[in-house]
């Protein structure tokens, strides 16, 4: 998982959901990675979030407000 996402592109673009990626500035997943990730996935939304992987736990009032965000305008 850390040096090879074992990911494969074409496998995203089949992905028809709005989509969020969203990963810490310090995560332990390569920052290009996740950047290919939501670069594969037509139309997805892409935050980086200050913090490591965990940024769901350590900084849940910031993660659940970009979620919440990304829930409203999907649900327009």
């Amino acid at each position: 998982m850390v040096h090879d996402p074992n990911v494969k592109p074409e496998d995203l673009r089949k992905i028809r959901a709005r989509t969020l990626v969203i990963a810490g500035t310090k995560d332990m997943i390569k920052r290009s990675h996740t950047e290919l990730i939501a670069r594969s996935i037509k139309d997805a939304e892409l935050v980086f979030l200050e913090g490591d992987h965990f940024i769901a736990n350590k900084r849940a009032e910031a993660f659940n407000g970009v979620v919440e965000r990304f829930l409203q305008y999907t649900n327009l």
